[in-house]
């Protein structure tokens, strides 16, 4: 039995070679894809999935309030909640934290030096909270001591090569002194899906006293790990009242602190907030993919049904003699479910080595890096057999229905036809890969138009030809050094400016204080970016002063000033741009005296158009010299890049060669920021086309055989008269009217879905009309283009012919 029914599969599978290779094609184009997106989405998804207790453990985050309205929402907390959350609020087992304040530093052994992005303070329980492996050390003891620090493997090669670095000395310096710690421990490299990224940690004894529980600097991770069935809500509720006994200070007095657990495997794909590290995730970008990736799987099977039934009257003469001659219909069932099996099994293999080619030959084009690492784990099997029994069932328990059911009396006598039911299921089945196809051009449309508005938006920032380079660590005289380091780099033929500053475009400015104007009460402050600058910053960047003016040399008095953007402006109260100059405001910790706001410049986008304007003030006050210059910015010339870069080196040297020379390209480092969108745009638009793809060789694939089968009928209306151009309309018509009658429902819902991606941007493209009629001129187009040859071939083929075969 078996041996028939392989040898009568084969006969069927060689007699029609086309739509067997439609078939085949199809699926492994649609299984492929949907191993590809799946592979990504179980990525974005991993993150932070590998700690021990992982489902008690959340993120504090920080939010404030002035009555109900939300004013800020932070990523961080400070050092002092959570040792006060522990201590008065019952549910709470234990609490880590990790300090990000000043994390980019100079690392130094003997004659290696780096600068290090993330060396970070953390509790001494940290390896013990979380599940990090430690290659050295005990995880209970190993940040245990003072001046102890431990380093990731890809450090401790760095620094150390192949000698065991336990117990050897780091110099770790930033721009506010220098410590020497022992290395205690190494850690082993973290996964590219952990949320949390850092190179060094150094033990949280080592932290200034003052700061180990501060009250009043967010700049700190704080997870703690609850009790199990201890609701997250129950302890946000209790957090402001106990935040009434501890912020003593003047700052914020006035406005309610409270704070947000975020679920620890949920930090990646949250909604990204101030003072977040790192790339996140788009948790609707990732829903959007998965929905996609299931609706090319459903083209793909629609493709075989449609494909299989339409074939059935060819091989209902076939079904009717052996149900004549006593098959079961299980027999028959069994024979389509083996074809079905057979079809499937080709193409899951063929998807295989297409997916296994993609990760080769385009490792970072389709999926995010690491993604590939989740594709063939031990889920893979699960997963290849989910696909591949879906497709044998779904593709071709239908078929074989239709087929079992027919009268042998009735086929044999040539009296079969399609049922009303049946014929109507498959167009509802082209119906949906249609609308499936119009929803994805749509989509596709305005994913770049998106991407090419935030590419082509003027930011209001001038960004291009500039050079940044990292502010040095901590050495004497530092101060003369880094005034004597900017006329050195301006005497450099090709450089026309050069400022310093706390934050570059495309960086958080990240200082936040709380200020208000002069004479208001302390329950009127809010919160500000504070952006230290010096005199030429808004001239090298090329910002827009709306009112007053910048920072002049020849005014002793505008150390003391401040320029406010529009945000800024508009925070504090006043009425326009000129109704703000020469008014007062309070900074905070600057207690002897005012601050004069001397200019106003318009809003500029220091992040990318995803993130809204934020208040900034731009500052020069020494009694705010707290606040950092992290960066040199350079503005160059074009023509002679390598010699540029020898000279800024050279004259780098000679004033701080203790410390490492890190620059990049303002206008790549500003780009960054795209990177996800590129990427989720690369990866939306390569498989809609996959997916039109596939709808094109079902669509294809139907009209060769509903031509095939309309011979007679086309040679007898040629006959009748019938013009080239009458059976062309004929044969394409319903097909057209088929994808209009589509529109009317992809469309509302293409703008639904279109708007509420966009909704993530602070910034988007308007909907305009043609972005929705364009998809469907398209579609139409394709379909014509696909169906052209046979169309055309069946319309000027001699009816003399085709009747005589008849």
């Amino acid at each position: 039995m078996l041996r028939n029914i392989l040898l009568v599969t084969w006969r069927n599978l060689t007699k029609n070679r086309i739509y067997t290779l439609i078939n085949v094609t199809g699926l492994a184009l649609g299984i492929a894809a949907f191993l590809l997106i799946s592979a990504y989405i179980n990525f974005e998804e991993s993150y932070d999935r590998t700690h021990a207790g992982g489902d008690n453990i959340y993120r504090v985050e920080s939010r404030f309030y002035k009555g109900d309205h939300l004013t800020d929402d932070w990523a961080t907390s400070t050092n002092g909640y959570a040792r006060a959350m522990q201590d008065n609020l019952p549910g709470i087992v234990s609490y880590t934290r990790i300090d990000w304040h000043n994390a980019e530093r100079m690392v130094r052994y003997e004659d290696i030096k780096h600068r290090e992005e993330h060396v970070c303070f953390a509790d001494s329980n940290f390896f013990a909270f979380f599940s990090y492996p430690l290659l050295k050390g005990d995880p209970l003891t190993v940040l245990k001591e003072v001046n102890t620090v431990v380093i990731s493997e890809a450090a401790a090669q760095k620094y150390f090569g192949k000698e065991n670095p336990v117990g050897k000395f780091l110099d770790i310096s930033t721009q506010s002194g220098k410590l020497n710690c022992a290395v205690s421990g190494v850690f082993k490299n973290l996964p590219p899906n952990s949320s949390l990224q850092f190179d060094m940690l150094i033990s949280w004894s080592t932290m200034p006293n003052w700061l180990k529980d501060f009250w009043y600097m967010h700049e700190n991770y704080t997870f703690v790990k609850l009790q199990p069935g201890i609701s997250p809500a129950s302890i946000e509720a209790q957090f402001p009242a106990l935040a009434e006994k501890y912020k003593t200070g003047p700052a914020l007095k006035d406005v309610k602190w409270a704070i947000q657990l975020a679920p620890l495997q949920d930090i990646h794909l949250n909604p990204a907030k101030q003072y977040e590290l790192g790339i996140k995730g788009n948790r609707q970008s990732i829903q959007l993919l998965g929905i996609m990736a299931f609706v090319i799987l459903i083209i793909a099977f629609i493709n075989y049904i449609n494909l299989t039934t339409a074939r059935s009257i060819d091989r209902s003469r076939e079904i009717g003699i052996r149900k004549i001659n006593g098959a079961r219909s299980y027999q028959l069932i069994f024979q389509f479910l083996f074809e079905s099996f057979l079809i499937n099994l080709v193409a899951l293999l063929l998807a295989i080595v297409l997916v296994m080619t993609v990760w080769w030959w385009l490792p970072g084009f389709l999926i995010a890096n690491g993604s590939h690492g989740l594709l063939f784990d031990t889920t893979l099997f699960l997963r290849v057999g989910a696909v591949l029994f879906a497709g044998v069932f779904m593709a071709g328990i239908y078929p074989a229905l239709v087929l079992v059911r027919l009268n042998p009396v009735q086929v044999l006598k040539g009296r079969f036809s399609f049922s009303v039911s049946g014929t109507l299921l498959r167009r509802s089945m082209v119906a949906f890969q249609f609308t499936a196809s119009l929803l994805l051009i749509a989509g596709t449309i305005a994913v770049y138009r998106q991407l090419h508005y935030m590419h082509t938006q003027n930011i209001g920032v001038g960004i291009e030809q500039t050079i940044v380079i990292k502010s040095p660590a901590k050495t004497d005289n530092y101060k003369q050094k880094i005034q004597s380091i900017k006329t050195s780099f301006q005497a450099i033929p090709g450089v026309t400016a050069v400022t310093a500053s706390g934050a570059v475009p495309g960086k958080k400015v990240g200082k936040f204080l709380a200020n208000r104007r002069f004479g208001a009460s302390a329950a009127e402050e809010r919160l500000y970016e504070m952006l230290k600058v010096d005199h030429d910053f808004i001239a090298t960047y090329g910002l827009q002063i709306m009112a007053g003016r910048g920072f002049d040399k020849t005014r002793p008095d505008d150390s003391t000033g401040v320029v406010l953007n529009e945000s800024a402006v508009r925070q504090f109260g006043f009425a326009s741009a000129e109704a703000a100059l020469d008014q007062q405001v309070w900074l905070e910790t600057v207690t002897q005296r005012p601050n004069k706001i001397i200019g106003v410049i318009k809003d500029y986008h220091q992040q990318s158009l995803q993130e809204a304007y934020t208040p900034v003030i731009l500052f020069m006050d020494p009694a705010l010299g707290w606040i950092p210059t992290d960066y040199f910015s350079v503005k160059i010339t074009a023509g002679s890049m390598p010699d540029k870069m020898a000279h800024l080196k050279k004259s780098w040297q000679e004033f701080f060669p203790e410390s490492s020379f890190d620059s990049f390209f303002l206008d790549e480092f500003y780009n960054r920021q795209y990177q996800q969108d590129i990427q989720f745009g690369n990866n939306f638009m390569l498989f809609s086309l996959i997916a039109i793809l596939i709808a094109c060789m079902g669509l294809f694939g139907l009209t060769a055989y509903s031509t095939a089968r309309r011979t007679k009928e086309i040679g007898i209306r040629k006959v009748a008269g019938a013009s080239v151009r009458h059976i062309l309309s004929l044969l394409t018509w319903n097909t057209v009217k088929l994808i209009l009658w589509c529109s009317l429902v992809a469309i509302p819902l293409a703008i639904l879905l279109i708007m509420q991606w966009l909704n993530d941007y602070a910034f988007r493209v308007s909907l305009t009309w043609w972005q929705f009629i364009l998809p469907v001129v398209i579609l139409v187009l394709i379909a014509l283009l696909t169906t052209a040859w046979l169309t055309l071939k069946a319309a000027l083929a001699n009816p003399t012919v085709s009747l005589r075969n008849e």
